[in-house]
């Protein structure tokens, strides 16, 4: 009795040499192109999520703040960080200065920029601060105020510092480092109207809410 044994089919080509080569040469480029497709969508698609969640962090000086104490808004000095893009921006650093010097405070910025008087001849300021912000997430579309002093007639202060911010030259300077949840990060500062990206956050000398 015979024993049937079995055969492998193997492909084979046209019989035609050159043919066969460029067949295989073809399979070979479509493979490629195909590879270099899926890598262009995967990338393309990496751009968009990274866009889809691109923060956008401003700085600005107001004169109407809500200190949430059942008084409702009241005139004021303040300084708040406003967060204006489409995905939340963690705060790796803040500074600010007046004239170049750096202030860790309230109190050192007041110092700084706006105490002529003998510090015994000035009234008790009443103040509020946000403190260390570092860490921070700062939601899209929400803003964190730095400091916000409420209208003080009776200190010569607030009225100096209230010049101090509408200055054009920008003698008050504020500056703030973030990342996005992709930790791509951007560096504003107050004297630019955008943000520049930078590798990473910087360490401030003289960091605020120190």
């Amino acid at each position: 009795m015979e024993e049937a044994h079995a055969h492998a089919h193997r492909a084979h080509g046209t019989g035609v040499r050159w043919l066969d080569m460029s067949l295989a040469l073809s399979a070979f480029v479509v493979g490629l192109a195909s590879l270099w497709l899926t890598l262009h969508n995967a990338r393309t698609m990496e751009r968009l999520v990274a866009a889809n969640s691109y923060p956008n962090v401003d700085i600005s000086f107001g004169n109407e703040f809500d200190f949430r104490d059942g008084r409702g808004v009241r005139h004021a000095v303040y300084l708040s960080l406003l967060n204006t893009g489409i995905g939340p921006a963690r705060l790796r650093s803040i500074e600010v200065s007046f004239a170049g010097r750096p202030a860790a405070t309230v109190r050192a910025l007041l110092a700084i920029c706006c105490t002529q008087e003998p510090e015994s001849s000035l009234p008790n300021t009443s103040y509020w601060s946000s403190g260390d912000l570092r860490g921070f997430m700062l939601q899209a579309g929400k803003d964190v105020a730095l400091f916000a002093w409420p209208d003080a007639p009776g200190d010569p202060r607030w009225a100096r510092l209230d010049a101090a911010r509408k200055n054009k030259n920008t003698t008050i300077g504020v500056r703030v480092c973030y990342c996005s949840v992709f930790d791509e990060c951007y560096l504003h500062d107050i004297a630019y109207r955008e943000p520049r990206r930078v590798g990473a956050c910087p360490t401030p000398a003289v960091p605020y809410g120190d």
